[in-house]
């Protein structure tokens, strides 16, 4: 049996201690020392103290219970310092974080340095934490909304929906890191960074797709490979087992901080490029830009955010990159990145759900799809190509400056007497230039005066029935129908999305 004999002066008394079983003790743990302490008069709290950091100095088989010992002890003595340093030792040898609650640590709180431990690594909800865990979610709940769409052009909704999709499990990694609870899941660690060369790539394609209606070709692939060289980088991390993790997470260790900082480095260089080649095809569309139809100035305007927002993201990531690599100590451009990429999800996302028509290709999959109608019934007709063009003119003018679709008995026999051609001449003019039937071109024209009248509407005080008439409808159901199967949404959604335009 281990003995250990020493004189203590506690208090300026010559109190001895001496021949106590040591190894019983530690052996009978925490509890074991607080009753003898308790028990005998003799044994003072420093005395207890240099007995067990004899102990830790020896090695003893339970320096983790000793250790603890020693944390309780010093907070009972007021040395917050000794304190928080034997708890910080107890926390990384055991991964155990619920010490941070012990009530017997009563003595030392308000203590700057406890109470730095605490902020630092004592797993705890709060405002932050919550909102960016409710954004990661709205954001993953919107992406699955849009999956689910249909008559969208599934490389922008995959494009875009990847985008809000990584940036919104960024969000629920950046929400445990907010509450310490990345040390609870250790093998969060790295889990986002590997996104973090996609989000440009995805923003610029998705933006080349809307504008340009751009077709993704093999060599595009060459814009995955710095996320392949980063995912290589990040294997002997992800390799680690939860115990090298949260010793990396809970030192925060050189190899980490400076891993950190290149990537910082690099993903500004990478939003920067992508940010301006994304101004660069908004600029040189800008000339085409000027339209009068409801359907393109919406999505001109959803453009034009994309390219705003992209841009200010690139900024305001640029101004945390400074607080990350030191250049700079101002902790609120953090908060701001924060805050505008939840701004950013929630105004992507909220847009995407509510007008999931302003995500399809700007020459739309409908047009595409619309094109394919078969036009063999035609093969024998008398219509020549010069009078097909001269009637499509003539139609043209009917619908814009006449607007005659307004007329709610319209058909397409008294189109054709408005032509002054035959029935057949009519539909096949109509189905051979506009890709669609008589009824779909009267219905498109129709929603999209009802668009126009709503986007005017600025205070938002007509009711839906006035504008239904007003566009050539005999009652709301079959209004209602129509502007779903066009808008992808009824129109009281759409007149409720509309204060998200900027």
């Amino acid at each position: 049996m281990l003995l250990y004999s020493y004189n203590a002066h506690a208090g300026g008394g010559g109190n001895t201690v001496s021949s106590f079983n040591v190894e019983a003790f530690t052996n009978k743990g925490l509890d074991s020392i607080l009753k003898v302490q308790e028990e005998r008069d003799s044994l003072k709290r420093v005395d207890l103290i240099k007995i067990n950091e004899a102990l830790l100095a020896n090695n003893t088989e339970d320096s983790i219970a000793v250790t603890k010992t020693l944390a309780i002890l010093y907070s009972e003595d007021k040395n917050p310092n000794k304190a928080s340093q034997h708890i910080k030792q107890y926390i990384k040898a055991t991964q155990d974080l619920s010490i941070l609650n012990d009530h017997v640590f009563s003595d030392i709180k308000g203590e700057p340095t406890y109470d730095s431990l605490i902020k630092e690594y004592k797993p705890q909800v709060n405002f932050l934490a919550i909102i960016h865990a409710l954004t990661g979610v709205i954001g993953i709940f919107i992406v699955l909304v849009l999956f689910a769409k249909r008559n969208l052009d599934r490389v922008s909704v995959l494009l875009i929906g990847a985008f809000i999709l990584f940036h919104s499990l960024f969000m629920l990694h950046i929400s445990l890191f907010v509450s310490n609870y990345n040390l609870k899941f250790p093998h969060s660690f790295y889990i986002s960074t590997s996104f973090s060369f996609l989000y440009g790539p995805l923003l610029y394609f998705y933006f080349r797709r809307v504008v340009e209606n751009y077709k993704l070709s093999l060599k595009d692939t060459l814009h995955l490979i710095p996320t392949i060289l980063l995912v290589l980088w990040l294997i002997p991390n992800y390799s680690l087992t939860g115990t090298e993790k949260f010793h990396l997470l809970f030192d925060n260790t050189q190899s980490v901080l400076i891993g950190t900082k290149v990537i910082v480095v690099l993903k500004i260089l990478s939003l920067s490029l992508y940010a301006f080649g994304i101004y660069m095809i908004y600029r040189n569309k800008k000339q085409s830009k000027a339209t009068k139809n409801p359907e393109v100035r919406s999505r001109v305007i959803w453009e034009r955010s994309i390219m705003i927002i992209f841009i200010c993201y690139a900024l305001v990531y640029i101004l945390h990159g400074t607080v990350v690599v030191r250049l700079i100590e101002y902790q609120p451009f953090t908060y701001i990145k924060s805050f505008f990429m939840i701004a950013m999800i929630f105004y992507m996302a909220l847009m995407s759900g509510l007008r999931p028509e302003i995500i399809m290709n700007a020459n739309g999959n409908s047009n595409a799809n619309n094109n394919k109608l078969p036009i063999i019934k035609y093969e024998k007709s008398n219509l020549t190509k010069s009078l097909s063009n001269e009637l499509k003119e003539r139609l043209i003018e009917l619908l814009i400056n006449d607007k005659i679709y307004k007329n709610n008995n319209i058909n397409l026999e008294l189109l054709a007497e408005m032509l002054s051609t035959t029935r057949h001449n009519a539909s096949q003019v109509i189905n051979e230039h506009f890709g669609m039937s008589f009824y779909d071109l009267v219905n498109h024209f129709r929603i999209m005066e009802a668009v126009d009248i709503f986007d005017q509407d600025q205070k938002r005080n007509l009711n839906i029935i006035e504008v239904a008439y007003e566009v050539g409808y005999n009652n709301k159901v079959t209004f209602n129908k129509a502007f779903k199967k066009h808008m992808n949404q009824t129109p009281s959604s759409y007149i409720r999305s509309l204060h998200l335009l900027v």
